[in-house]
């Protein structure tokens, strides 16, 4: 007798017109599903915590092991290698030049929107405006919605990269340095941007009304061609957590919390930034599109591709 999961994963394949190409005794013995919990993703703190994962992939006879890899661009390296099957959080730009550049990725949810959760900082007594930064030095991450941020936040105070020192680190060696006096400002983002907060600094800009990235769950392509009732297990562990959080707020909050060893007044500040919905829409589709745009502008792309059509699966489209 068939399992739901199972049940649902053969809907899932004819939906997105995918015959099965596998039989039971094809399926992997181990599935890698990245962890990430930076910079506040409570989603897959909670599904970690509560074994869904485990338990979705459990009637089909298989082993999770779950990665942590936290860049985008490792992540979507991984995929193209085969060495892990779902990235489980996967900033928009990572997927978007990952596939312009020829890896199997496809997208089938959107993991958050979170325009206030990335900023750019500042020490009590460094800048207090983007107009200031001109000339300054700024730390931060290239390549990824924060780099699009401060492009963005420049180009609205008139001004463009070229008028600031844009010096590339990751988001710990961005808040130290800055926490250190040794840049005038860092793009950051979650707990990084909350502990500069904590220790004197400020907030000159933020992504609301500037920026609108979307945060996705990316799977490599042939794994999604094969095994549709497997990426739907996935899916279903993913809905289990997000019920999990609509049910249980503090205790999701708590579990937030203590993995990101913050406070609950700070997790239930940065619940508020995000919009955790799995559903894509067609606004996702549009602020991808400008991702992607200020990727070519920036010299960072140059072959385009037709987001909805060529990285984001149908069923993304049709989630509940």
């Amino acid at each position: 007798m068939k399992t739901l999961l199972q049940s649902a994963a053969l809907g899932l394949a004819l939906v997105m017109g995918l015959a099965p190409q596998t039989r039971a005794a094809d399926k992997p013995e181990v599935v890698r599903i990245t962890y990430v919990s930076s910079p506040f993703n409570v989603p897959s703190i909670v599904m970690r915590a509560k074994g869904y994962l485990e338990e979705a992939f459990k009637p089909f006879g298989i082993r999770v092991e779950s990665p942590e890899i936290t860049s985008g661009a490792a992540q979507v390296q991984a995929i193209a290698a085969g060495e892990i099957q779902i990235a489980s959080v996967l900033g928009g730009t990572s997927a978007i030049l990952g596939k312009a550049n020829g890896a199997d990725v496809q997208v089938i949810a959107a993991y958050s929107r979170s325009p206030k959760a990335f900023g750019i900082l500042a020490r009590g007594d460094g800048p207090s405006s983007v107009a200031d930064l001109k000339g300054k030095t700024v730390a931060g991450p290239k390549g990824t919605t924060l780099h699009q941020l401060l492009a963005a936040a420049l180009a609205k105070a008139g001004l463009t990269l070229s008028d600031v020192n844009h010096v590339n680190m990751d988001l710990g060696a961005a808040r130290a340095a800055l926490l250190a006096g040794k840049v005038d400002a860092a793009t950051l983002a979650g707990n990084n941007a909350l502990a500069v907060e904590q220790a004197g600094g400020k907030i000159i800009a933020n992504g609301d009304g500037i920026i609108a990235p979307t945060t996705v769950i990316g799977v490599r392509g042939e794994f999604l061609r094969n095994h549709p009732d497997l990426v739907e297990a996935y899916l279903a562990a993913h809905r289990k957590a997000l019920d999990f959080m609509a049910e249980n707020p503090d205790e999701a909050l708590k579990l937030a919390a203590e993995e990101q060893k913050i406070s609950l007044d700070d997790a239930r500040r940065m619940m508020g930034w995000y919009d955790f919905s799995i559903r894509m829409t067609d606004k996702d589709v549009a602020n991808l599109a400008d991702e992607q745009a200020f990727m070519v502008s920036s010299g960072m792309l140059k072959k385009t591709i037709d987001i909805k059509a060529d990285l984001i699966a149908p069923k993304a489209f049709e989630l509940k």
